[in-house]
C-alpha cells in the first residue's frame, strides 16, 4: 500500500483540480470523483516509501515535491477541445441513460476517446458537452469557475502542458506527441491568436497584462453573452458568482471589478468605446474585451484607486480643455472633436477625438435627476502623470488621458431665485484612445502642475 500522504495528495488533487464528472473510456460511461479516486489509488498501490526516497535522492527534491510530481504524472485525463455541432451533441442526460447514445456527436466523442486511449494511454476524458449536469446550479457554478483547469476554448490553448491537434478522420496534424513542443505549430497559433509562443507554452494566470489578455478574447463569440466574462475568470485568476440573465455588460463589469481588487495597475482603465451600463454609478469600466483593442503602449502605472458606491475614486492631473470645432461626421454617428488645452497661457496640446460631444450650454438628460443639467466644462484627465521623489507632479512625454465633462444644474435658493451648482467630473466615452505628446520647453518646465492633481470619482 502507498504511503498515506501519497494517497491524501491524490485525493486532494482529484477533489480540488479535476472535473466533477469524467468519461470512463473503457465503457464510455460517466463516473464521479469517487470512482476516479479509487482508480488512481489502485494505480499507486505498489508505491513504497523506498520508491519515494529513491526519487528524492535521484532528483534532489524534497519529499513534498516528489509526491507532487507523482500525483501530476499519474492523475491524468484528456480534454476534448472541439467545435460544437449545430445539433446532435451528446448531453449529460444522454450519457446517464441505460442505452448508449448514438448520432454524430457521440461518434465524434468516441473517436476522441479512442485516440486519447490508444495514443496516450488515457483511462478518463472530459468533454464540455456531456460532463456537466447543467440542470444542477451548483455543479454548473463550480464548473464555470474551474474552466481554466478543465478547458474552455481560449483556455484550452493556455492551460494544458500537452496539446494535440487532429484533422478530419482523426488524423494527427503533426508527428509530435505534444504539439506545444512543435515550433511551427506554436508559431501558427501565435499568428492566429496574437498569443505569444512563450505564453502558449508557459502561461501563468493573474491580473497582469490585462489589456493584452483582453484582446485575445475580443473577437470571441459565445452562445450566452455572460460567457464572455465567465470564460475569462481562470485567465485572470478571479472568481465570480454565476448569474445567467444578468447580461453581458453587467457580467463584464463584475469581471473587471474583480480584477481591480487584485491589481493596482491603472492601465486597466485605459480603454475606448462604450462603458458598461449597469446600476452602478460609475461609467469608467468598459463594456467588453473589444474596448482594449489598440491600447497604446504604456509601462505599468501603479497608484492607489478604489471603486466605491459613488464611482471610481482615482487621482488625475486635470488639464482644462476647450472644446473647439466639433464637426458632424456623416460616415458614422460619432463626431470628430478637438480639445485645446493651455495652462497659465502656455499651450499644452491639441487633442482630436471621436465621440458624441455636447456643446457648452446643451442640456444633459438624467433619468435619476429632478432637473436637466447643462454642459459647463471639459478637461483632459491625465492618468499616467509622473510623481517625482520630491512630491511634485509632471507630465510625461507620452500622455494618456480621459476626456472629462462637467455639468451644472440650478439649485433653488429662495422661492424665486437659484444658483448654478457644479456637478463632479465624469468620464466621457470616446471611440478612440486619448493620447498626446508633451514636449517641455524652458517655460513649460516651470509650470506648476502639482496643483492640477485631484482625486475624482468617475
Amino acid at each position: 500500500m502507498a504511503p498515506r500522504d501519497v494517497e491524501d495528495a491524490i485525493a486532494q488533487y482529484i477533489f480540488d483540480e479535476t472535473p466533477i464528472h469524467l468519461i470512463h473510456i473503457p465503457d464510455m460511461k460517466l463516473v464521479d470523483r469517487g470512482a476516479v479516486l479509487r482508480h488512481f489509488l489502485a494505480v499507486v498501490r505498489d508505491m513504497t516509501e523506498e520508491d519515494i526516497q529513491a526519487q528524492c535522492a535521484e532528483l534532489h527534491l524534497s519529499r513534498e515535491d516528489v509526491i507532487t510530481n507523482v500525483v501530476r504524472k499519474r492523475v491524468r485525463y484528456a480534454i476534448f477541445s472541439h467545435r460544437w455541432l449545430a445539433e446532435g451533441e451528446v448531453s449529460y442526460q444522454d450519457m446517464t441513460r441505460d442505452i448508449q447514445p448514438r448520432g454524430p456527436g457521440f461518434a465524434k466523442m468516441e473517436s476522441f476517446c479512442t485516440a486519447a486511449a490508444s495514443r496516450y494511454g488515457m483511462i478518463f476524458a472530459w468533454s464540455d458537452t456531456c460532463c456537466i449536469d447543467k440542470t444542477s446550479s451548483s455543479e454548473l457554478d463550480e464548473s464555470l469557475r474551474s474552466m481554466f483547469k478543465w478547458g474552455w476554448t481560449l483556455q484550452e490553448l493556455l492551460a494544458p502542458k500537452r496539446l494535440k491537434f487532429f484533422g478530419a478522420g482523426w488524423l494527427p496534424l503533426t508527428m509530435q506527441d505534444n504539439d506545444k513542443a512543435d515550433y511551427h505549430v506554436i508559431k501558427m497559433i501565435e499568428r492566429a491568436t496574437s498569443i505569444s509562443s512563450r505564453e502558449l507554452s508557459d502561461f501563468i494566470p493573474g491580473s497582469h497584462d490585462v489589456a493584452k489578455r483582453m484582446t485575445w478574447a475580443a473577437n470571441r463569440k459565445t452562445t450566452r453573452g455572460e460567457d464572455i466574462a465567465y470564460s475569462l475568470m481562470g485567465i485572470f485568476h478571479v472568481v465570480l458568482p454565476i448569474a445567467y440573465g444578468e447580461g453581458s455588460e453587467r457580467a463584464f463589469f463584475r469581471l473587471v471589478e474583480a480584477i481591480i481588487q487584485t491589481s493596482d495597475d491603472l492601465r486597466i482603465f485605459n480603454w475606448a468605446g462604450r462603458p458598461a451600463i449597469t446600476n452602478h454609478p460609475s461609467r469608467a469600466l468598459p463594456s467588453s474585451p473589444r474596448c482594449y483593442v489598440g491600447q497604446p503602449y504604456c509601462p505599468p502605472i501603479r497608484r492607489a484607486f478604489s471603486l466605491t458606491n459613488s464611482g471610481l475614486r482615482i487621482k488625475l492631473m486635470i488639464l482644462p480643455a476647450e472644446l473647439s470645432g466639433p464637426s458632424e461626421n456623416h460616415a458614422t454617428p460619432s463626431r470628430q472633436a478637438s480639445f485645446h488645452s493651455e495652462i497659465d497661457g502656455v499651450h499644452v496640446t491639441d487633442v482630436h477625438v471621436t465621440g458624441n460631444f455636447l456643446s457648452y450650454g446643451d442640456h444633459v438628460q438624467d433619468a435619476t435627476a429632478d432637473v436637466d443639467s447643462i454642459v459647463s466644462d471639459y478637461a483632459l484627465g491625465v492618468w499616467n502623470y509622473l510623481e517625482t521623489p520630491s512630491g511634485d507632479a509632471e507630465l510625461p512625454r507620452n500622455c494618456l488621458a480621459f476626456i472629462l465633462m462637467r455639468t451644472v444644474e440650478p439649485v433653488p435658493v429662495m422661492s424665486i431665485n437659484y444658483h448654478w451648482s457644479k456637478n463632479p467630473w465624469r468620464k466621457h466615452p470616446t471611440a478612440n484612445f486619448v493620447e498626446f505628446k508633451f514636449s517641455a520647453d524652458s517655460s513649460q518646465e516651470r509650470l506648476p502642475l502639482t496643483r492640477l492633481v485631484e482625486s475624482v470619482s468617475l
